[in-house]
């Protein structure tokens, strides 16, 4: 890796010029050498066109993917890229300054690791949070224990190319859990990820609790997708029956991650919670008996 390595972010959009809008003004101004970065951004739905008059700076083009899928965006991306280092976010993120700075400064200053996970700072849309924004704060981005896990979300990750070049692309079959499959595949080849909380972006907080619903029942069919599991129905009754038991021990992560919270969000907070793990259970079972899975988002 040279002193100053080329680095190549890779974003994928879907019907979100406004947001991405906000990522391009923030990649447009970070600190990295403007002639030291591009930025591939994949628009996963050829059929919305790029609006008249959009700002795109020298160091990023817009291609599109006709395969659905936010993976299947990501692996064109990195078909079409020539980093020596890879950066990912998405549309509705927006990187502060140095984010791309510090990531490289992390790999020069621990070369023995190949792979970040950065934190992922959340932001509302006022200053009254909601139910979900307020679970979000609790539960959501947990990149510090992701990493210690060997996986990090792509909302905000950096991996050396020689990963990538060893255990290849992203599973595009999957619309959800794909980066924690493929972390998983980079931790068993041996590739050490780290956790750097200076390498920042930004991220909305989900707003209404339906979008929370929907991400949880999404994220058990992606972990189907992972683990290919053989349990048998009866198992998966079980299963169901320890699932919807009131979770009281997240009180404890409620109170300690949920400070800002006053007392009626946190109690709204865990019925979210409950609320959640009895939604996962349900779709467990929807799936065993091969119902179709959720994908989109």
């Amino acid at each position: 890796m040279s002193s100053i390595p080329f680095v190549s972010v890779i974003i994928p959009t879907y019907r979100d010029w406004k947001r991405l809008s906000y990522c391009i003004d923030a990649l447009d101004k970070q600190t990295y050498p403007k002639e030291s970065f591009e930025v591939i951004i994949v628009n996963n739905d050829p059929k919305d066109q790029i609006p008249e008059n959009y700002y795109l700076p020298d160091n990023i083009i817009i291609i599109n993917e006709s395969a659905s899928g936010s993976y299947a965006a990501r692996n064109k991306g990195i078909s079409l890229a020539k980093g020596e280092i890879f950066g990912f976010t998405d549309s509705d993120c927006i990187p502060h300054t140095d984010w791309l700075k510090n990531a490289v400064q992390f790999f020069k200053e621990n070369s023995d690791y190949d792979r970040i996970g950065g934190k992922v700072e959340l932001f509302f849309s006022g200053t009254q949070y909601t139910v979900a924004e307020a679970y979000e704060i609790v539960y959501a981005f947990r990149q510090d224990e992701n990493v210690k896990n060997g996986r990090s979300v792509t909302a905000n990750m950096f991996t050396k190319k020689k990963v990538l070049d060893k255990i290849g692309l992203f599973n595009q079959n999957m619309y959800s859990g794909g980066d924690f499959e493929w972390g998983k595949r980079a931790t068993a080849n041996n590739f050490k990820i780290g956790y750097a909380p200076n390498v920042i972006i930004n991220h909305p907080a989900r707003k209404e609790l339906k979008q929370i619903t929907r991400k949880a029942r999404r994220v058990v069919s992606g972990k189907k997708e992972i683990t290919k599991s053989e349990t048998g129905i009866l198992q998966k009754y079980v299963d169901f029956v320890y699932e919807i038991r009131p979770p009281f021990n997240e009180f404890k992560h409620i109170f300690s991650r949920g400070k800002q919270l006053n007392l009626r969000l946190k109690l709204l907070v865990f019925l979210t919670r409950y609320n959640i793990r009895v939604t996962r259970a349900f779709e467990e079972l929807r799936l065993v008996h091969g119902a179709k899975p959720v994908y989109d988002a």
